[in-house]
């Protein structure tokens, strides 16, 4: 099969969804089996994959059908043929390629000028100030960071949301209205699986602590550590095919839960397999972001002590 074929039946996702009842223009239920969804935690994106902000799971139209339909992915890849192909030979739809050629034409929106304007916005928002530091993370995090604050509309539901620019073409929104549970995380459209602070993975320090949120990653970096945030245990694949500087120490703190354990294990095995050097963060509260707002003191004490165990086996491997 060609990929313009590939790509096209991937492309009826919202069909398939809608087929099933399910309005892709909200957010609703996650289909994920072992995720007992009561707030409606996953949102369909325009990049044909469905996201969980509860389980992290992310799915495309065979992963959707295969759980839908309780068939495994060779039949799943079989049904979306017998749904959406294009008759008995590769037929090229012709509406749908312009579309994508457009698409692949136009340029990524740049939000550097919003960033501006949503950095100034915080300074005058105080609920959104007050926000960031009952989570712990500093005033110079904040402007390092250039964390920002915006008011967004979507049809009837509105978001009060911290703004955390990933880059120059997306960013992570937080929402801060407690009226509002519905709608917790907005991420821009093709940006919610970028890793958040890539650069610590290629700057100078010689460590960088992986984890799962952007709170966790500020919150590491706001007491002196280098960080990045996968923004899903999802991303691991994505993780791993970046080439990693083997000099440094990597330093695992995912969630405290089942998809963070099992993620944890998934990454240790990598690194076993490529002789990559890596330490554990462990601790009793559910993330990072949490630990150190629980408990600052012994967080900074834990963190200290892994930088140092971290500087003495570089030390140590310089002398030898």
């Amino acid at each position: 099969m060609e990929d313009i074929e590939y790509e096209y039946l991937k492309s009826n996702l919202r069909n398939y969804l809608e087929s099933h009842g399910i309005n892709t223009n909200r957010m609703f239920r996650c289909i994920n089996p072992n995720h007992n969804d009561s707030n409606a935690s996953m949102k369909y994106y325009d990049d044909n994959k469905v996201y969980c902000f509860g389980c992290s799971e992310t799915y495309n139209l065979f992963d959707c059908i295969a759980i839908l339909e309780n068939v495994d992915n060779k039949e799943a890849f079989k049904r979306a043929l017998q749904y959406y192909r294009m008759g008995k030979t590769l037929s090229v739809n012709k509406d749908f390629t312009k579309k994508q050629d457009i698409a692949n034409n136009q340029k990524e929106k740049d939000y550097s000028r919003a960033y501006k304007v949503w950095a100034k916005n915080l300074d005058k928002e105080k609920s959104a100030k007050h926000y960031l530091f009952s989570r712990k993370i500093d005033e110079k995090t904040i402007k390092r960071f250039n964390i920002g604050y915006n008011e967004f509309n979507f049809g009837d539901k509105s978001l009060k949301a911290i703004i955390i620019p990933i880059s120059k073409n997306g960013f992570t929104a937080r929402n801060i209205d407690t009226s509002n549970n519905e709608l917790r995380y907005y991420k821009t459209k093709g940006h919610h699986t970028d890793i958040f602070n890539k650069e610590a993975l290629y700057n100078d320090k010689p460590f960088c602590f992986i984890t799962e949120g952007e709170f966790d990653c500020l919150s590491l970096e706001s007491v002196g550590a280098n960080a990045i945030a996968l923004g899903s245990v999802s991303n691991l694949s994505k993780f791993k095919n970046l080439e990693l500087n083997k000099k440094k120490v990597y330093i695992t703190a995912f969630d405290n839960d089942e998809a963070g354990e099992k993620a944890t294990e998934d990454i240790i095995d990598y690194f076993k397999q490529n002789k990559i050097k890596y330490l554990t963060y462990n601790s009793d509260y559910k993330d990072v972001n949490e630990a150190l707002v629980k408990d600052e003191e012994n967080f900074k004490f834990c963190i200290e002590n892994i930088m140092k165990r971290v500087m003495k086996k570089v030390n140590e491997e310089e002398m030898s």
